[in-house]
């Protein structure tokens, strides 16, 4: 398992990374909707089992604040986008109402799942039309992989004390602790790497900010998981699971990081 991990990693960064780095903003909006579709469809199958029809409503309207946000690259379409998933969601459970077991209950968890991978995606896309976008999408990345590889690893090696155990049995304390270390230090690499026009002293306070909420991403994904039954959301990638197994941490890391940059008005520059 942990050398399929490892394996999986090494085949897709250099692809990402490239893209990233030479694609723009097309390859960007093309592997962020890519990755958004994966996510819903994973999140679908696993909450709507063999129910085809639903997942691929599900799947469509999550993608609708998403298309927006590219297309109009103002966050206000995205409130919109979430309108028009609550609309259908209400209109689509008085449908399907007698095939529901509980109502409610499948009105809450269609829309959540289009509402929270639409709204996050479409958040993250926005980054990239700010004033040094790029770079500010590089410093998520490198943010949020080195609190997940922090905590992977010295949660391994040192923990003990289970950090939510009724929600995931492998996370512990020690683990949380080790992915802030490593954000801090994924942070000065950042810094020291493209970003040593910034604030230092503000950058590794919001990398920390990140990674706590890039783990309470990670356990918002396991208690979906625990709900419906699954251990990993998909097969796709070996090693790792699913597609949202992999970006459950980022999706809720990057609207946080963009309302931080969107508020703070340029007050990471030095000078």
């Amino acid at each position: 398992m942990h050398r399929q991990r490892v394996l999986t990693a090494l085949v897709l960064l250099p692809v990402i990374l490239s893209g990233l780095v030479w694609g723009g903003k097309p390859f960007f909006n093309i592997l962020i909707l890519l990755v958004s579709l994966l996510c819903l469809g994973e999140y679908y199958k696993m909450v709507f089992p063999k129910r085809s029809l639903l997942q691929a409503a599900g799947v469509l309207l999550g993608l609708i604040p998403l298309v927006l946000a590219i297309y109009f690259q103002q966050e206000v379409y995205v409130l919109l986008g979430i309108f028009i998933i609550f609309f259908f969601s209400a209109f689509i459970t008085i449908f399907f109402y007698n095939t529901f077991e509980k109502p409610f209950v499948s009105l809450t968890s269609f829309a959540f799942g289009a509402s929270y991978i639409g709204l996050c995606s479409s958040l993250i896309a926005l980054i990239r039309y700010f004033p040094y976008g790029r770079r500010w999408i590089f410093f998520l990345l490198i943010v949020v992989f080195a609190a997940d590889t922090g905590a992977y690893y010295i949660g391994k090696t040192f923990g003990k004390r289970k950090l939510c155990p009724a929600i995931s049995k492998g996370k512990t304390v020690e683990g949380a602790a080790g992915g802030l270390f490593f954000s801090a230090l994924g942070a000065f690499f950042a810094w020291a790497l493209f970003f040593n026009f910034f604030d230092l002293r503000l950058l590794v306070p919001l990398a920390i900010l990140l990674a706590l909420v890039s783990q309470l991403g990670d356990l918002v994904e396991s208690v979906i998981k625990r709900a419906c039954g699954f251990k990993d959301s998909g097969t796709l990638l070996p090693g790792h699971g699913g597609v949202f197994d992999r970006v459950d941490a980022l999706l809720l890391a990057g609207p946080v990081l963009f309302w931080v940059v969107y508020l703070s008005e340029g007050n990471f520059y030095l000078g």
